[in-house]
């Protein structure tokens, strides 16, 4: 493996007999979505449920609507989504999650990677953002949303952002509904 004179490594080193996987066949990508919303970049919470249920883009939206209809327009995009109802989508979808305790001291993305999550799929609320994310495990993380597929989180990605809730998505995203 090559190396910098200051000793550091060139290329990153994945630990022996892991295989990273950002991309599973089947889960689409920001590009899809977008291209599903007429060309324009969908919003980050009905983009999520997609992406995390297999839902159309619309369908997501639709759903959340049918979850909570006082708290979403009839009519138009869904701007603004919660935390319980996209939960409240995915246990009807039957999608399995689990609730993840957060420290009361919110830590930010990457803090929160690095810090021993395990690996796995993750529905995640960070500061004003919805994302999927894949922890492999080992202080390495790709991130899923609406204006990113498979991107390694960095502080550019949302790593910097504070986590506010979590759920593990034991069987990971549904590919398709």
């Amino acid at each position: 493996m090559p190396h910098r004179q200051d000793g550091r490594l060139t290329v990153a080193e994945l630990p022996a007999g892991r295989i990273l996987e950002d991309c599973p066949a089947g889960l689409r990508s920001h590009e899809d979505l977008q291209a599903e919303n007429g060309g324009l970049i969908p919003w980050c919470g009905p983009a999520t449920l997609a992406l995390a249920s297999g839902l159309p883009y619309f369908a997501a939206g639709t759903m959340l609507r049918g979850i909570a209809p006082s708290w979403y327009p009839g009519t138009g995009p869904v701007v603004t989504a919660y935390w319980r109802d996209i939960l409240g989508a995915l246990e009807q979808l039957g999608v399995a999650h689990a609730p993840v305790p957060v420290p009361e001291r919110r830590p930010s993305l990457l803090g929160l990677v690095r810090d021993g999550l395990p690996a796995g799929w993750y529905l995640l609320r960070i500061t004003d953002h919805f994302l999927l994310l894949n922890n492999q495990g080992f202080g390495l993380a790709t991130l899923h949303d609406n204006r990113h597929t498979a991107a390694v989180l960095t502080a550019r990605t949302h790593g910097r952002r504070r986590v506010t809730h979590i759920a593990h998505l034991p069987q990971g995203p549904r590919f398709r509904f």
